[in-house]
């Protein structure tokens, strides 16, 4: 496969994964700031200012709407505005232009599924989500890219072009998981002492829900819902198919999926870097990582998720012409 090819398909992934992404974290900070009205207002900056600074974009959010981050700033910025390259309406846009350069190599109905889903979301505005509700507008947009992704699983064959889609997908799911808890560690309840109270309960029942884990954590793991509890299922479940280790553990065997047509690669960068974060993963003390601080683990996971995403831009896409070799 060529590299600009298989470079397409892989963003076109990630775009989409990222799109979801966002609408799950905006969705699981709009339920918190439900839970949290009686502390605070529900337009109060600092229920608004985590969604920013964990997206990594807090520079760019107040150079374009200034130093008060209320909820209509924060949503129009992440999902509606096109000066925002992480934003919804940008990662759909993006994987639609990628997604037209290789039409040739999609199912017609892979490209119509993408295309409609682009054209309804090109009408929308703030105005529109206030109007829906932010629940079921973002509920919305999350089917839409499920649907594409049924779609592109029915269609798709086993080939290169399918294990470069799934490695963007994984790597870009592991990423994003780790930045809504990330929101939700900047939400804690200012008062310690109520850690583990009703309160606290009911949003990280949030949390879960915005991974579509909920259900799935209480057939688990059965018991009390507590910080401990769902950090660790949300790190480190070998079996739930958000986790950050399954993420990383999908990711890795796509790439040895890719690497099994060149010989020359099966020993490369991007595969070492995904097994060992993986046996990190595995071999974690949830409760010394949260005593350790949180946020600093996450964003340890994040930089280890980017050294593996260049990895694969110098091992699969960016490589030296010179060192290319041709299979016979």
């Amino acid at each position: 496969m060529l590299s600009r090819v298989a470079n397409l398909i892989y963003w076109m992934a990630r775009q989409l994964e990222r799109a979801e992404n966002t609408a799950r974290i905006v969705d699981v900070n709009a339920q918190l700031v439900l839970d949290l009205q009686s502390r605070q207002a529900a337009d109060d900056p600092r229920s608004w200012e985590p969604l920013v600074f964990v997206s990594g974009s807090e520079q760019q959010f107040h150079e374009f709407y200034g130093d008060t981050a209320s909820e209509r700033a924060v949503v129009e910025y992440m999902l509606f505005d096109r000066r925002n390259s992480s934003s919804i309406i940008s990662c759909v846009s993006q994987a639609r232009e990628n997604a037209r350069c290789i039409r040739d190599l999609l199912a017609s109905e892979v490209w119509e599924t993408l295309n409609t889903f682009f054209l309804k979301l090109n009408e929308d505005d703030f105005t529109v989500y206030a109007q829906t509700g932010s629940a079921e507008y973002l509920n919305r947009v999350k089917a839409r890219i499920q649907l594409f992704y049924g779609v592109a699983a029915s269609m798709l064959p086993r080939g290169d072009a399918w294990w470069f889609f799934e490695l963007g997908r994984h790597l870009e799911r592991a990423d994003n998981v780790s930045r809504i808890l990330d929101v939700k560690y900047y939400m804690l309840l200012p008062d310690v002492r109520e850690v583990g109270a009703a309160l606290d309960m009911v949003q990280w029942a949030s949390v879960l829900r915005s991974c579509s884990g909920f259900e799935a954590f209480r057939r688990s793991r059965r018991g009390q819902l507590n910080l401990e509890r769902v950090v660790d299922y949300l790190l480190r479940d070998e079996l739930f198919p958000r986790s950050i280790l399954y993420s990383i553990t999908e990711a890795g065997h796509t790439l040895t999926r890719i690497a099994a047509a060149a010989p020359h690669l099966h020993a490369n960068p991007a595969s070492d870097l995904a097994a060992a974060l993986r046996q990190e993963l595995e071999q974690t003390d949830t409760a010394a990582v949260i005593g350790g601080g949180l946020h600093q683990y996450l964003d340890d996971i994040q930089q280890k998720i980017a050294d593996i995403h260049a990895a694969v831009q110098t091992t699969f896409i960016d490589y030296p012409i010179a060192s290319a070799e041709i299979l016979g």
